[in-house]
């Protein structure tokens, strides 16, 4: 928090904005910002918007082995069942499980002898994030050699969830101005001027904040 006044000596500033500062009351990933002159009392405070994701995306491999190229293919559609009806129990449809790469190839003199392997690329659509755990734990469980999975980006906040952090900005900012005028021991003037803006956030957590600016005249 800042604070600029320029009619009253260095230090009484610090002691009447050590006051306000206690006055403030404590708020959790919150960001404020006061400034004053002789004639208003601008606060900014940030109120971050809990937007949930929208889904998930999970990418798996499947590695088969066999010792004839038909076997191998035979093996490997078996394998992709699996994965399949396991993706299922965790509540993946099949037709959002895709095959997005296929490859088959001849093993000679390596690790696990000669024959053939097939490796399958797949793609599942996660429709709602908090399913992706289960949805993991039930790939691996199905035969999964490769699995990684991504979180989609934040939705943008809706019209009731940016109109929720707005007010608690705006009250925010009117507890932060009543408290630092009662510490200069004057009234607290009407506002004069209000902006309001959505920026997004990199940090975790939610991805964007309500940016809400008040000035009071004092």
């Amino acid at each position: 928090m800042q604070w600029f006044r320029g009619t009253l000596p260095a230090l009484t500033t610090m002691a009447v904005l050590a006051v306000a500062l206690m006055a403030l009351t404590p708020r959790t990933g919150r960001a404020a910002e006061v400034k004053a002159n002789d004639t208003t009392l601008t606060v900014t405070e940030e109120e971050p918007v809990a937007a949930p994701t929208e889904g998930a995306t999970l990418y798996l491999g499947i590695e088969t082995h066999a010792q004839d190229s038909r076997s191998a293919q035979s093996d490997a559609q078996a394998a992709l069942e699996r994965l399949r009806q396991g993706l299922r129990s965790a509540g993946v449809p099949t037709t959002d499980v895709k095959v997005q790469g296929y490859r088959i190839g001849a093993l000679q003199r390596s690790q696990q002898g000669d024959g053939y392997v097939v490796v399958q690329n797949v793609v599942a659509r996660i429709a709602k994030a908090g399913q992706l755990g289960a949805a993991i734990d039930a790939a691996v469980a199905s035969g999964a050699t490769m699995v990684q999975g991504t979180a989609d980006q934040y939705q943008a906040p809706s019209a009731s969830e940016r109109a929720s952090a707005v007010a608690a900005a705006v009250r925010a900012a009117r507890g932060d101005a009543q408290a630092i005028a009662s510490a200069l021991q004057e009234q607290l003037g009407r506002p004069q001027v209000v902006s309001v803006h959505m920026r997004r956030l990199t940090t975790p957590g939610p991805s964007y904040a309500m940016l809400v600016q008040v000035t009071f005249a004092r």
